[in-house]
């Protein structure tokens, strides 16, 4: 079911899902060390980020609904595959998650790919997790700090060049929703807003998105793709 921004959150912001399989042993066990620490709820969502950065290498693959504990059993995973891995432990852990749909345009991804763009659509659909933390649904670009403060941390704005978004988010503004427009710190580069062609609103999961809208595994192109990096490590330096 799609949801308001402002809607509290339902069950099924905690259920198990054929990718959020949080029911699985791997994911339960990883789950339970963490929970042993008795950390607060966001402090655990950020645990659960820094352990995955360590267990899971980031790598090319665009099997969107690949079930998180496979990706955790692999020990390699995309940024969308490592998402999920990070929602199925916030969710073993009473926390409740929920995903935007953004339509990104396929530019922002050319500084990764300088030599396949044709292998990239026009728009590139990106399902962004929300937590809800101390009764409020922060997206996944403030996990570790709010925006503001992110700007003034930072050594500069997210190039998509280096690290990816997954491993970023623990210094660098991420900044697909605007947050930053008004900022007297910001700089215009930190906005990643103006790559946002569509924004679809707010799942419940990110398994409604994918059934909704597909991805890009689906097509030709991403057919291509997949023969040509599936399985290369995405960390460039």
């Amino acid at each position: 079911m799609q949801q308001s921004p402002e809607q509290p959150f339902s069950p099924a912001n905690l259920m198990a899902t054929p990718i959020l399989d949080w029911q699985a042993p791997g994911l339960r066990s990883l789950a339970c060390q963490l929970q042993s620490y008795h950390l607060s709820t966001r402090e655990l969502v950020q645990a659960a980020h820094r352990r995955l950065t360590e267990a899971i290498q980031p790598v090319y693959d665009l099997d969107e609904r690949q079930p998180a504990s496979v990706t955790l059993e692999k020990g390699h995973g995309s940024c969308s595959q490592r998402m999920a891995c990070l929602e199925a432990l916030a969710r073993a852990g009473g926390i409740a998650t929920r995903v935007r749909a953004l339509y990104v345009d396929g530019r922002f991804w050319f500084p990764r790919f300088p030599l396949v763009h044709v292998f990239i659509p026009r728009r590139v659909l990106l399902v962004w997790p929300q937590f809800l933390l101390e009764n409020h649904w922060v997206d996944f670009d403030e996990l570790y700090a709010s925006m503001s403060r992110l700007v003034v941390m930072s050594a500069g704005a997210f190039t998509n060049e280096g690290e990816s978004l997954f491993e970023a988010v623990q210094h660098t503004p991420i900044d697909f929703l605007g947050k930053t427009c008004g900022l007297a710190c910001a700089k215009s580069e930190h906005n990643l807003s103006r790559f946002v062609v569509a924004n679809e609103g707010t799942f419940d999961t990110r398994d409604e998105v994918f059934d909704r809208f597909g991805s890009l595994q689906d097509t030709l192109r991403g057919r291509l793709f997949a023969v040509l990096l599936k399985g290369r490590s995405s960390r460039r330096r």
